[in-house]
């Protein structure tokens, strides 16, 4: 019985693609998702108007066509036949809920600003919908690929663990073991999905190495890279990704109010060293957030190592050595992830050799983030996954996106920078908004907003069933909807 038992299990997780994660989401809810595993899962169960391809340019998803017929109107005509979970038909009530459920101030989305441009939407048919605006806004396609829930809950209050979405997959079941989704119509091989949430690295790696998972990707230290390469049942995938990673300044501490502190800090940092040391080398060296192959990006100069430039701003600041050698005591803060733990105790050495002290404290993920989301800090480190759209400098630098309207943690204010940002989200010309998004970065990086590390790379990390994944710069996880299982006798 025991054996037969073993069999039928064996069979039934046969379909069943087993994915490990660093930190389970925060939540499943399309109006609430800004952490990366949040957004990463919600991929497989939801659908916006438009979605982006791989050069992050927009093309339809519900929307089967679009209009622009005026500089403050946009038509969208739906295609027919796409279903929620439940079985109802998308209609364009349900889009138009969705949308007007995240700019109404009552539901507190923190998405909420990146629609502010929408004035109203109507709702022509069951099918087409008109988007007025209140002001030019260049970016809002890129943003609806928003997933779109049915009206009967689009308004409803947050709900992390329950959803009802239009994607590929729906929810099956969440709890401590993890997420289950099940393909909503019949596929191959990947009818079922579950993500696990595996914190330690090396636990994770282990268990692939074991085969009690199929599939992890990035959250990996660099270090562990040769002995996963050793390990012939795992295939190994590496490439540039546009993930941006960063250490984020509270600009209203009295430590850091002023550039001079800020900019010692970045000059007083070998990311070479860091990168090397701690990430094999695989990062690329970031001075914005932008990569720069992307239509927006600028040209900055480098942030060099300068640990006796560094010393001199200090002292200029006010900040001279004390008789035990220190200047200062800063807080950061961090999470309990080991790679994150040890840059930060990496920077923490490099700081502490320009006479700053560095205390870190380490959360649990969603303690972490919590405080990071809300501004309740002095330091961290974390980074902006997947970025497309040049308006994240308007959400993580206008002076309007101070938390929790936005994510300008850091509470950066230049009126001027808040002008050009304005300008650039209203313009039609592309040209026109890459000078404005010029002159914002070099500002950005003058007034040292945030200090850039690099943008990291995306690893990607199969078990032997797996075939024909392929790893995005953003890090999405979309492709594994069509891998193959390979039998036993591949």
């Amino acid at each position: 019985m025991l054996i037969l038992a073993g069999c039928q299990s064996a069979d039934a997780d046969r379909d069943l693609l087993r994915v490990g994660l660093a930190q389970m989401p925060i939540t499943i809810d399309p109006r609430f998702a800004t952490d990366a595993a949040s957004v990463r899962v919600q991929d497989f169960l939801h659908r916006g108007l438009l979605k982006l391809d791989a050069s992050f340019n927009v093309e339809g998803d519900l929307a089967e066509s679009w209009e622009h017929p005026r500089p403050l109107l946009w038509r969208f005509r739906l295609r027919q036949g796409v279903t929620f979970s439940d079985g109802s038909q998308v209609t364009a009530g349900d889009v138009a809920a969705t949308l007007r459920a995240v700019i109404n101030p009552a539901l507190v989305s923190p998405l909420k600003a990146g629609f502010a441009a929408i004035d109203h939407i109507d709702v022509d048919d069951d099918y087409s919908l008109s988007i007025h605006l209140s002001r030019a806004d260049a970016s809002l396609l890129s943003r609806l690929n928003l997933g779109i829930l049915p009206a009967s809950i689009a308004g409803a209050p947050h709900n992390a663990h329950q959803t009802n979405g239009c994607g590929a997959y729906k929810l099956a079941l969440w709890n401590e073991n993890g997420i289950t989704l099940e393909r909503r119509e019949e596929a191959e091989s990947v009818a079922r999905i579950r993500f696990s949430s595996v914190k330690d690295p090396v636990t994770r790696v282990l268990k692939l190495t074991r085969g009690e998972l199929d599939f992890v990707q990035n959250d990996l230290p660099p270090h562990l890279l040769p002995y996963i390469r050793d390990q012939k049942q795992l295939t190994v995938q590496t490439r540039p990704s546009t993930t941006f990673a960063y250490i984020g300044l509270n600009l209203q501490d009295k430590m850091l109010d002023d550039v001079r502190v800020r900019r010692a800090l970045a000059l007083a940092l070998d990311r070479e060293k860091l990168k090397s040391a701690l990430f094999s080398d695989l990062p690329v060296l970031a001075e914005t957030v932008l990569t720069t192959s992307h239509w927006a990006s600028s040209q900055l100069p480098a942030v060099a190592f300068n640990l006796n430039e560094a010393e001199r701003l200090l002292d200029a600041a006010g900040f001279p050595r004390g008789e035990n050698g220190i200047r200062f005591t800063l807080n950061y803060r961090t999470s309990t992830d080991p790679t994150r733990l040890r840059l930060a105790t990496a920077i923490a050495g490099m700081w502490e050799m320009a006479g700053i002290k560095v205390s870190i404290e380490s959360l649990e993920w969603g303690g972490f983030y919590a405080r990071i989301k809300r501004g309740d800090f002095q330091v961290f480190s974390l980074s902006w996954v997947g970025i497309a759209d040049p308006d994240i400098y308007r959400w993580i630098l206008h002076t309007e996106m101070w938390p929790p309207k936005g994510a300008n943690r850091g509470r950066y204010s230049n009126p001027e920078v808040d002008g050009w940002l304005e300008a650039a989200a209203a313009g039609e010309s592309q040209s026109e908004r890459k000078a404005l998004y010029a002159r914002v970065q070099q500002q950005m990086l003058k007034d040292m907003v945030y200090i850039p590390l690099w943008y990291d790379p995306v690893i990607a990390v199969s078990g032997a069933r797996i075939q024909g994944f392929e790893p995005m710069p953003d890090g999405n996880l979309r492709g594994l909807m069509n891998i193959s299982f390979a039998t036993e006798e591949d």
